[in-house]
């Protein structure tokens, strides 16, 4: 990968906007009709799976994932969903890719009338060609399937021609399912080592490193700002470091 993308893939929560203050107030709110009461690090780690699966992990039962999901969203709806803003750099960021001629979508876990406000409250609906996100009728939850729906959209020749860019580790696996190129950002909820284990193979610090990838490959070897991970040991690849001789850890 030597220069730009033709496409790329946006997570939403993490990635492109700060919704941590509504998403939790809403959690709050749910979990205090339930009599539960996690500690904030614990919520904060469920910021971007599926709402079924953090339910689940806090030990709501099966039988009752689709009421509460339904109750949280009622309580996003009335108060959490404007309580956001984008990363600084992430307007930049998106416009210097829409010049240099990339095309872009978003593949959400949040449910994609909420993801459609979210980004034309924020000004950044235009950039986008394709919103993907949580079915509203509940048969859309998977991150594979919300990205595959984001490609079906977008019809790349080449799965490696695009970015998927996000801050989970299920943003990661959807990308490497799909055979697309998984970049993990580091200002969102999730930790470098979960991105790194998951499989991303691009770390970057700030959202306007995206914009100078391309000058990272020139020689074979990134700048200092980029972490280019060995796809063999997991390491932050290096001049001296070549991943088609290593070895492993």
């Amino acid at each position: 990968m030597t220069s730009l993308p033709a496409f790329a893939i946006f997570d939403l929560d993490g990635t492109l906007v700060d919704s941590q203050e509504g998403i939790l107030r809403s959690f709050r709110s749910t979990l205090d009709e339930l009599g539960l009461n996690p500690t904030d690090e614990r919520l904060k780690s469920l910021i971007g799976p599926p709402l079924e699966e953090s339910f689940a992990q806090l030990g709501i039962a099966g039988r009752d994932l689709d009421g509460v999901v339904e109750r949280y969203r009622d309580f996003y709806a009335a108060s959490g969903v404007l309580l956001c803003r984008l990363y600084d750099g992430v307007p930049a960021m998106l416009a210097g890719l829409e010049r240099r001629g990339v095309r872009m979508g978003v593949a959400t876990s949040k449910r994609v009338d909420f993801a459609n406000q979210v980004l034309g409250f924020l000004g950044v609906a235009h950039f986008f060609e394709t919103v993907s996100g949580a079915s509203l009728d509940g048969k859309l939850t998977s991150k594979i399937d919300i990205v595959g729906e984001a490609l079906a959209h977008l019809q790349p020749a080449e799965p490696r021609k695009v970015w998927m860019v996000g801050d989970r580790e299920y943003d990661v696996r959807a990308s490497s399912f799909h055979g697309l190129v998984p970049i993990g950002v580091l200002w969102g909820y999730g930790s470098r080592d979960e991105l790194a284990a998951s499989g991303a193979e691009i770390l970057i610090e700030d959202p306007r490193e995206l914009l100078e990838l391309e000058e990272a490959f020139e020689g074979g070897d990134p700048v200092c700002w980029v972490h280019l991970l060995c796809p063999t040991c997991g390491v932050v690849r290096g001049g001296e470091h070549r991943s088609d001789q290593c070895e492993g850890p």
